[in-house]
């Protein structure tokens, strides 16, 4: 019997699992895309019952990394609760599968961070750490154990009247120092960085004047894989929100065998504050291998990014801001002699930076200047001892991100900023320091930061994300 080629247009990232299976089945259904309204730029009022976040994968040398999937938080239960979720578009899991479940910690913890305590599968306290912009309309989270994840509430599709400039920064993979592969990031080679120009028409999303940059650390200039400078994606109602499909139908090829495999398909949402948060399907199992990811924004797993500011950061009023957020380091990737791949655990941890009065401690950790942003760390990653909340929530200063001068032709970007390792953040032995770049903006009036950098001081040597939210 003659093997047989089927091929389906389909967009299967932003399916619900009914229609996965449906593919799988016949192969042939058309997904139709809705037009959404909303704006970009609206804050969302909390919601009344669960606000549901889409959570991009993060894939890095953690043990447990987390996936693509969504993130709820009931602010308005009694007490508040959270849950996360993960969709698998088989036979076997018809909706969504809750992989950890708990309750807030009352009263909150000091500058609104939230506490996350397990009640499923195993209760226990400390289960992890979240901050949300004000109205639920975005925020991150960490689960004790897995990598930080952004949360982007895809309450709307975008609509814009008219083009909006985004910068974004890479969500780093482990790191990799020769080629490129799947779930992993090379620095020397793929995006760190760039800018966007957002349009919609309907349900037609505009991806315009993409610009992808390396660090310019690791040489700059553009990536050998970058996208053509324009490309579009289709919105629709799915199971994480309101979210961007690119391309919106890509191809799958299932044989007679029942192999299937799909062209990569990036998923983006833009939270109602502006976040913008993509997961570009690195982690999707049935991409070909030797695609790697849809790359139209970020490399690694994905991007994330704020609207590009319409004039200067004020710099001083940036540095003179408090902040909490997390730290993230991928881990690195290398080959085994025998050929099998070793990961060296990278980490994820609350951080904090800025003081109410700055401490003494941080000038062993870099001189002082005006562009100079002190914080770190907590002890044990623990920001809920008696000790730190008598202290006003604020944690060790054993860290720095010296800015640098911005852009001056790209608001919002500081492309030489220098990250200082203190010798007591997290157990390291050895002060360092290594450059990166630095995206700032604001997110419903409050500034934010997300910065990119490889440390190749370190050890290991690894990619590093800091996530800030303004606290005060």
């Amino acid at each position: 019997m003659k093997s047989l080629m089927q091929q389906a247009v389909i967009s299967t990232r932003q399916a619900s699992p009914t229609q996965f299976a449906l593919v799988l089945l016949t192969a042939a259904l058309a997904v139709m895309l809705s037009a959404c309204g909303g704006s970009a730029h609206i804050p969302a009022a909390t919601a009344s019952g669960p606000q549901l976040y889409m959570t991009p994968a993060i894939n890095g040398g953690l043990s447990n990394t987390s996936s693509l999937g969504t993130f709820s938080i009931d602010d308005a239960s009694l007490p508040p609760t959270f849950a996360q979720q993960t969709y698998a578009f088989s036979g076997a899991q018809s909706g969504a599968q809750v992989n950890y479940s708990g309750d807030l910690a009352s009263p909150g913890l000091a500058r609104g961070l939230e506490e996350l305590e397990l009640t499923y599968p195993t209760p226990q306290l400390g289960g992890g750490w979240a901050v949300e912009l004000a109205g639920q309309s975005g925020g991150l989270a960490q689960l004790t154990g897995q990598s930080f994840a952004p949360l982007v509430p895809a309450v709307t599709c975008p609509s814009m009247k008219s083009a909006e400039t985004f910068l974004f920064v890479t969500l780093p993979a482990s790191l990799i120092t020769v080629g490129t592969g799947k779930d992993d990031w090379n620095p020397q080679l793929e995006t760190a960085y760039g800018s966007v120009d957002i349009s919609t028409s309907g349900s037609t999303v505009t991806f315009a004047n993409i610009k992808q940059n390396i660090l310019p650390s690791a040489g700059g200039g553009t990536p050998a894989n970058a996208p053509s400078s324009s490309v579009t994606g289709g919105c629709s109602s799915t199971v994480y929100g309101n979210t961007v499909a690119i391309p919106a139908s890509p191809t799958v090829t299932i044989t007679g065998s029942g192999t299937l495999t799909t062209s990569p398909q990036a998923m983006l949402g833009i939270g109602p504050s502006g976040l913008l948060v993509e997961d570009n399907g690195s982690g999707d199992s049935f991409a070909p291998e030797g695609t790697f990811y849809e790359n139209f924004l970020g490399a690694g797993t994905g991007a994330i990014g704020l609207p590009k500011p319409s004039s200067a950061v004020d710099t001083g009023s940036l540095v003179g801001a408090q902040y909490l957020g997390f730290f993230y380091g991928s881990g690195f990737l290398q080959i085994s002699p025998s050929g099998s791949p070793q990961i060296t655990n990278g980490f994820s941890s609350v951080a904090s930076f800025g003081f109410a009065s700055l401490p003494s401690t941080c000038s062993s950790v870099a001189p002082q200047t005006s562009t100079m942003l002190y914080g770190g760390d907590f002890t044990n990653n623990d920001p809920s001892t008696d000790t730190v909340q008598a202290n006003g929530g604020f944690g060790n200063c054993d860290f720095a991100i010296d800015l640098g001068a911005q852009d001056p032709s790209t608001n919002g970007l500081y492309s030489n900023a220098t990250v200082y390792v203190g010798s007591g953040f997290g157990g390291n032995a050895t002060a360092h320091n290594f450059k990166a770049v630095v995206i700032a903006g604001q997110l419903n009036g409050k500034y934010a930061i997300f910065v990119i950098g490889e440390d190749t001081v370190g050890s290991p040597n690894q990619a590093w994300g800091i996530y800030l939210l303004q606290s005060n």
